[in-house]
């Protein structure tokens, strides 16, 4: 693809959230096993791997059956309960298959056990243990407030982003676009229309009627993904940037190993949000209403 010329206003920005506005806290395996000794279920710490892959292939197996936490078929709570209650499942069934003997590998729940272990993840997975903001992420989007410039948020994750996970962070985007409430994902331009449509929208309803509608070209998308992100805003004719954040532990000017791939696959990078604003501010880039 080729490079795109900077955009000469900016009025609206939207992020991706995990890897972009938000960390994940701590590991995968650690929170469950965490959350099942709390039910009266324990796991050791040897069991971690294999509950991070059983929950990598239950996540997978789950998403084919129900795309998009099954849309308009199932809820989110329970699309999580068949992905979660499976990654014991397949956790189990990859360690007897490597051998283990079936006390030492992970415990099969009981029925009791699968719906008070599940509503615990759950829980979790909606609170400080799970998610922090980056130190960026408010200072940003206060600065796009005070230019005038529409934020939010084009997510493949669920409505609980939206909805409890990024207030609870103090994060107030001016809208959420979700891949359920859509139908699809990143990178499917059908989202990042919706997104376009959405930025419009805010506008007007803040009573701002002079304005015309915001064109794609005004919007620029942030992320941390090649495919998702980048290639799904070009396409939908917006910019974008994507965040190499770990790129040389965020200190100097070096990118990571993918950073570097993005890079020389033609995508604008950046190790964080002030690095973004540094890159606009040499592009002479305008933000907000035109005058």
């Amino acid at each position: 693809m080729p490079a795109a010329k900077p955009p000469r206003r900016i009025r609206a920005f939207t992020f991706d959230v995990t890897g972009t506005l938000v960390s994940f806290v701590g590991r995968l395996g650690a929170h469950y096993a965490d959350c099942a000794r709390r039910c009266g279920v324990h796991i050791d710490p040897g069991h971690l791997v294999a509950l991070e892959k059983g929950f990598q292939l239950a996540y997978n197996e789950t998403h084919a059956a129900y795309p998009c936490f099954g849309g308009n078929c199932i809820s989110t709570k329970d699309w999580w309960r068949t992905c979660v209650l499976r990654s014991f499942e397949v956790a189990r069934e990859l360690e007897l298959s490597d051998g283990l003997k079936n006390d030492d590998a992970v415990p099969r729940l009981t029925e009791d056990q699968k719906e008070r272990v599940f509503k615990r993840i759950y829980a979790q997975f909606g609170s400080h243990s799970t998610y922090s903001a980056f130190d960026d992420a408010i200072p940003f989007l206060r600065f796009a407030k005070r230019h005038g410039v529409i934020t939010g948020i084009i997510s493949n994750a669920d409505e609980r982003y939206g909805d409890s996970i990024l207030p609870m962070l103090d994060i107030f985007p001016d809208f959420f676009i979700g891949s359920k409430d859509i139908g699809c994902a990143k990178p499917d331009r059908a989202i990042f229309d919706a997104a376009i449509a959405e930025a419009s929208s805010c506008i007007f309803c803040n009573g701002d009627d002079s304005s015309r509608p915001i064109q794609p070209n005004e919007i620029l998308h942030l992320g941390n993904d090649f495919e998702k992100d980048f290639i799904g805003a070009r396409n939908a004719k917006m910019h974008a940037i994507l965040l190499d954040r770990f790129g040389g532990d965020n200190y100097g000017d070096s990118f990571s190993e993918e950073g570097q791939q993005w890079s020389d696959a033609g995508a604008p990078v950046a190790k964080d949000l002030l690095d973004v604003i540094d890159m606009l501010a040499r592009q002479n880039v305008e933000f907000g209403k035109p005058t």
